[in-house]
């Protein structure tokens, strides 16, 4: 199978569920032991899961703060909270002890997710960036190229513009610029001129059908490389599309404001863009425990190859 780019954040495998019901998918996480190190959990702490996805990092995050604890998990994505909520009920189901309330949030809204359950702080947060295995496996969500889809792309499809919505409005200079600055696409003006010719002979509104306008806009030798050549395309529009970059930059400062001083927050990264907005935000405005960004070893890329781009850093609110 193609490798579908660089900033992929999680696998999953069946977990056996009780006889005459379908399997419950478990999420693998990325970094799980070193994120769990990092955020040092102990019994009672009110911890945010910003990113919650299918609840991977979250089960393990509840377990550890146990009944006497918290766990709020946010995410954009009202499919995936099912997901998410699912995997903490068959961890309750097997015994293990935890309160936890879900939000179709997103993390730059920590605070409204606190106050909603009566809370102005927190003691943990934890961020796990990048697009999920299961919204790349659904080809009616439009993130990914391996599987002919809707050109949608979006993180919450209940609201904003589609990226063929997107595409259809943005002018070849801006779109190019985008490519170049979210995609790190050096050939970005070939892409964004050939995509700009392909919709003056009609609306661009498949995934397999951007995928072809791209690689054709390839000169032939960058038509075969390690990854897709569309995934620097994908990756910038979907980038585009949901306002990545500004909202790391307001759930940054979001997290930062609602941390208890003495508190965590753990930000796990996939793409190089992500990783220089965390460590200037750590350094500007947190004390950072991580020096240097913590990577999955050996034997978890060989695993989960995914885990290959991840980077964790970790920073603590300075007590006043």
């Amino acid at each position: 199978m193609p490798d579908e780019g660089p900033d992929q954040r999680e696998g999953f495998e069946d977990s056996p569920a009780e006889s005459g019901t379908s399997p419950v998918r478990v999420h693998v996480p990325v970094l799980l032991r070193e994120t769990l190190d990092a955020l040092e959990l102990v019994p009672g702490l009110t911890a945010v899961d910003g990113t919650v996805g299918a609840g991977g990092h979250a089960v393990a995050i509840a377990t550890a703060i146990g009944p006497e604890g918290l766990l709020l998990g946010l995410d954009r994505d009202p499919e995936i909270l099912v997901r998410a909520r699912e995997a903490l009920a068959h961890a309750q189901a097997s015994g293990a002890r935890f309160r936890f309330r879900l939000h179709h949030l997103p993390f730059s809204r920590i605070a409204d997710a606190l106050a909603a359950e009566g809370l102005s702080a927190c003691d943990r947060v934890l961020l796990d960036l990048g697009v999920s295995s299961m919204q790349l496996d659904s080809a009616q969500r439009g993130f990914s190229f391996l599987g002919d889809g809707p050109l949608d792309m979006r993180m919450d499809p209940t609201t904003g513009v589609t990226a063929a919505q997107w595409l259809r409005r943005i002018d070849e200079r801006s779109l190019a610029d985008a490519l170049h600055a979210f995609g790190e696409e050096r050939h970005s003006r070939r892409i964004a001129r050939a995509i700009v010719a392909a919709r003056e002979r009609g609306p661009i509104e498949r995934t397999g059908q951007l995928a072809e306008i791209v690689v054709r806009a390839l000169p032939p030798a960058s038509r075969h490389q390690r990854i897709h050549p569309a995934t620097r395309t994908f990756q910038a529009i979907r980038i585009a599309v949901n306002d990545e970059l500004g909202e790391l930059e307001a759930g940054l400062a979001a997290a930062a404001r609602c941390l208890r001083p003495g508190g965590r927050i753990a930000v796990l990264t996939f793409h190089s863009l992500e990783d220089r907005i965390v460590k200037r935000f750590f350094q500007a405005h947190l004390r950072p425990i991580t020096r240097k960004p913590v990577e999955a070893g050996a034997d978890e890329v060989r695993a989960n190859p995914r885990a290959r781009s991840a980077k964790l850093r970790c920073a603590t609110k300075e007590v006043a």
